[in-house]
């Protein structure tokens, strides 16, 4: 087991991190270019439109938030480093994903739930969550073989130091280890494997969340029936000290775990050394569900934010880049 703050070992990443992304040659196809180019993104909105998905951590507003509160505390050669490397976001993407519009900072945390139906992403679908199991009481890394949110950081941060990559690998990796972080703090991601995280948690209570992982990944945040300008304020607003803002990504995880192992989150109750399922069918939350438990999930966006700027402000410092082949 592993606990505290001893660091994870990065896995290699998959070729198509490293190399930017080529479309099959027009012999081999025969498509004029820009069909070519266009098709995989073409295949990605009808599949997010229409296909069915996994439930990811705090849906694209919470991701949002996260970069807009690490934008707050950047260091100017953070923000510098970030600007430029922004720049490399291959005309095809910005096409299809942003509609011509500017690509913004709060983009960046967002990118990797968009591209997950990409086959070239495929290598990635492990990465966004940790499970554990139900008697585990510390986080560990024996379901952590094929890669998991904990290596997923360490990886990209790997990738995102080393000035040598090209910038739109570097640019992929800043995305990936913004998004891992935001990932990393939602208690869902840090779960059981054998009810997905929470996904086939039947619940009732919240309208148009009937699991307990889209609960928490959209509707805690929806029924503040606050805008996303006004829950910025709010997470603006709270104040950690120092302690609260270091450890990695083992402690975050760890937090998480603990979190989602509470009985307010009823997710799970402790029994025998283990904790088994709160209930064995679809189940009713408390009323009080939401006023109990958006002021935790509120200070996770929080601390998610904070931690992404702490963590790339050192990472991007020019004494913690490198220059390896």
């Amino acid at each position: 087991m592993i606990r505290g703050s001893q660091s994870v070992k990065a896995i290699p990443a998959p070729k198509s991190w490293v190399v930017k992304y080529r479309a099959r040659s027009r012999q081999k196809i025969g498509r004029p270019t820009w069909v070519r180019d266009l098709l995989p993104w073409f295949m990605m909105l009808f599949c997010g439109v229409f296909g069915a998905s996994e439930s990811s951590a705090w849906s694209e507003t919470g991701h949002q938030l996260t970069c807009e509160v690490a934008e707050t505390a950047l260091t100017a050669n953070a923000r510098r480093q970030i600007s430029g490397l922004m720049q490399a976001l291959p005309e095809v993407q910005q096409q299809t994903l942003y509609e011509n519009r500017r690509f913004k900072f709060a983009d960046l945390c967002t990118w990797a739930d968009q591209v997950r139906p990409l086959k070239i992403y495929e290598g990635v679908k492990s990465w966004h969550y940790i499970n554990v199991h139900r008697w585990d009481s510390e986080i560990n890394l024996d379901q952590c073989i094929a890669g998991c949110v904990l290596t997923a950081i360490d990886t990209h941060v790997e990738l995102l130091r080393n000035v040598n990559n090209k910038p739109w690998t570097r640019l992929q990796a800043l995305m990936f280890v913004s998004h891992w972080v935001g990932d990393v703090h939602q208690p869902l991601h840090v779960s059981f494997a054998d009810d997905y995280g929470g996904n086939k948690v039947r619940v009732l209570g919240f309208d148009g969340c009937d699991n307990l992982h889209g609960v928490w990944d959209y509707c805690l945040v929806r029924d503040t029936q606050k805008n996303r300008s006004e829950l910025l304020q709010d997470l603006l607003a709270i104040r950690f000290d120092e302690r609260a803002l270091t450890g990695g990504p083992v402690d975050w995880a760890q937090e998480s775990f603990e979190l989602v192992t509470h009985p307010r989150v009823q997710y799970c109750r402790q029994q025998s050394g283990a904790c088994v399922p709160w209930a064995s069918q679809r189940y009713r939350l408390s009323p009080a569900y939401h006023a109990t438990n958006w002021p935790i999930a509120e200070r996770r966006l929080a601390q998610a934010g904070f931690r992404l700027a702490k963590l790339l402000n050192r990472v991007l410092s020019p004494e913690t880049l490198v220059s390896t082949p």
